[in-house]
């Protein structure tokens, strides 16, 4: 069975968009865009004379964007996204990130008090927030500090949400899962690059807004998304909002001094516009910077259709990575939760599962009679086969008039004229009559002219007539029966010439004894 998978990288000046085709045969791109969110199309809103209320009306009651709408019309314009699973991210700077350290280690228990933990660090009421968090793995503690919880939490407001599904709804596109802008490709480049132990990976988005993620053996240990001051460079700006990362991942987590990533992987639209970054970077902060491509990463898990030619990786790198993530079974941060949690399947094809059930009860209830129907119509045949049996037996065995068993009763009654078919007499040879003639049958080859007239078998012998052609003839029936392992002795008793009626035949007669 296969299916669709959209990944939609929503940013605050472009849509990117993968669509994969996810296959027991493997993982294809079928195509691929990238939309300026400032992109808008006169076409896009009708006439009055077409519609009562414009799509600029309808947008401002449901909290959509229209940008992000033109976008998105292009999108279903260029790629086949109906039917498709859909899991988007949004923003950045959007979300608040908070390093928690939980004293406990069920992940139940951690989603259950997470709450209570954020509220005094958000400048939202928590009621007007969702939240997920990131677990982070305790090996980067010490043994004896495990028994404590790392996570970064993430919250993002519901108003947020629900503009971004409310705005995907008008597309028939309800997303599985709405996670941040650079923190799928993060996982991807954890799992499928070759980083070292001690990385850092930068999302840059457009001229202003950037996304930050310290990478410690294979875990996200820290999220930061900023947006750049104004009046310096935007190199000079990265490097100094790097250098302040660093600094807060020191105090965050004192157990782990002296922090230094040893290479610096970026990605991201606004890499476009970003000429000379790796080399500047690279001068001010002393440390090597690299630009990822999770295509040819995780090439061996999604391929590019024959027919696909792929633009620049820093324009697909996170939708390619969204759908990536959700074909691998990946999990993470997920703001599809609480009030925006997906439609239950109940609630959702509550219409189709009542048709389906309909249809499977007539099918069982059609089977059922169908069964009963066949029932009756064997018992009857068996019914008729049991008194033609007892017929049969009746009229072969009329001696025998209380049936009880006739199958058991007759193989008895067979069994009693088998031995009423033995030789007669006290001998102990349990040799049937049709055997022997079938020895005699078998001895005397077809070559001999012989015609048998007489043949009588008693207690201990058996006593044969007949004529042949010649004398010759007679020794060589008696020698051929006299070969048999059930004969004890072949005697010729008589012979004559039988000139009757012109004829020049020879009559014999043999003893066989038993």
């Amino acid at each position: 069975m296969s299916r669709k998978v959209l990944g939609l990288d929503i940013r605050q000046e472009s849509v990117s968009a993968v669509l994969v085709k996810n296959s027991m045969k493997g993982n294809w791109i079928e195509g691929h865009v990238c939309v300026p969110i400032t992109e808008q199309r006169p076409e896009q809103i009708p006439s009055e004379a077409e519609a009562e209320e414009t799509e600029a009306d309808l947008a401002e009651e449901s909290g959509t964007d229209m940008g992000l709408m033109a976008a998105l019309e292009v999108i279903a314009e260029k790629l086949d996204i109906a039917g498709a699973v859909c899991v988007i991210s949004i923003p950045g700077e959007r979300i608040a990130y908070r390093n928690l350290t939980i004293p406990f280690k069920d992940l139940k228990k951690i989603r259950q008090i997470l709450p209570f933990e954020l509220e005094p660090t958000l400048p939202f009421p928590i009621e007007d927030m969702v939240i997920d968090f990131h677990p982070i793995s305790d090996l980067l503690r010490e043994p004896e500090t495990r028994k404590y919880s790392d996570i970064i939490a993430a919250a993002a407001e519901n108003t947020t949400i629900k503009s971004y599904i409310d705005t995907l709804e008008l597309f028939k596109l309800e997303p599985e899962t709405i996670t941040v802008s650079g923190y799928a490709a993060a996982l991807c480049l954890t799992r499928f690059a070759n980083i070292p132990e001690n990385c850092l990976f930068m999302d840059i988005d457009d001229e202003d807004n950037c996304s930050v993620f310290i990478i410690i053996s294979g875990q996200i240990c820290l999220i930061r998304s900023f947006r750049l001051r104004p009046g310096s460079g935007r190199t000079e700006a990265l490097c100094t909002e790097i250098e302040r990362s660093l600094a807060g991942f020191e105090e965050t987590f004192s157990h782990i001094s002296n922090f230094q990533p040893d290479e610096i992987h970026i990605t991201g639209y606004g890499l476009e516009n970003l000429f000379g970054f790796e080399a500047e970077a690279e001068r001010i902060l002393g440390i090597p910077v690299k630009r990822v491509n999770l295509h040819r990463n995780a090439g061996a898990a999604i391929r590019p259709h024959p027919t696909t030619v792929l633009k620049t990786p820093e324009q697909t790198d996170n939708a390619f990575a969204l759908a990536l993530c959700e074909i691998e079974g990946i999990s993470g941060l997920n703001f599809r939760r609480g009030p925006f949690a997906p439609k239950r399947q109940w609630a959702e094809h509550k219409g189709s599962f009542i048709k389906i059930g309909i249809f499977a009860f007539l099918l069982l209830a059609s089977m059922f009679s169908t069964m009963m129907i066949e029932s009756y119509s064997m018992e009857k045949k068996t019914a008729k086969l049991d008194l033609q049996i007892n017929n049969i037996f009746k009229s072969t065995f009329p001696e025998i008039t209380k049936i009880v068993n006739p199958l058991l009763q007759m193989q008895v009654a067979m069994q009693e004229v088998r031995k009423k078919a033995l030789l007669p007499g006290e001998s102990g040879n349990n040799i049937l009559t049709v055997d022997i003639l079938n020895e005699i049958s078998k001895r005397v080859g077809e070559k001999i002219d012989v015609e048998f007239t007489r043949f009588v078998v008693s207690a201990d012998n058996i006593q044969i007539a007949g004529e042949t052609d010649t004398y010759n003839s007679v020794d060589d029936i008696k020698n051929q029966l006299a070969q048999s392992e059930i004969f004890k002795e072949v005697t010729i008793t008589s012979t004559s010439a039988n000139t009757e009626r012109g004829g020049n035949r020879v009559r014999f007669k043999l003893r066989i004894d038993m």
